[in-house]
């Protein structure tokens, strides 16, 4: 195993996750969250999740707060799979941002969404 797929394994088991359907709850209840699309705007714009904001990684630590309503809010960050918002999401809990990352990326929400 690589020293990425090494890091990615031990923050997928330390970060908090969110599962496909628990976001779609909250969304539904209208819970005050922020979703954050991960992803390079050319991946984003072919299909994103409905509301996502699209800050790609690189801009993301910079430009997070401006998009938070309250600082205490919760942050779920999605990519196309899983390594992009591991990465991400440590790095917002590092500067006490409640980040939380979507289990399985955009991936899971479309198969979330075609089993519903």
């Amino acid at each position: 195993m690589s020293r990425f797929e090494e890091r990615i394994t031990r923050l997928e088991q330390t970060l908090p996750h969110v599962e496909p359907a628990e976001l779609a709850r909250w969304r539904e209840a209208g819970e005050p969250l922020l979703l954050v699309d991960v992803r390079q705007p050319e991946e984003a714009q072919g299909a994103s999740i409905e509301g996502a904001v699209n800050i790609p990684r690189p801009k993301l630590e910079a430009s997070i707060e401006s998009h938070l309503e309250d600082p205490a809010q919760p942050v779920v960050v999605f990519c196309g799979g899983r390594g992009r918002s591991h990465l991400v999401a440590e790095s917002l809990r590092a500067m006490d941002i409640d980040a939380r990352v979507l289990r399985g990326g955009f991936a899971g929400w479309q198969e979330y969404q075609q089993e519903s």
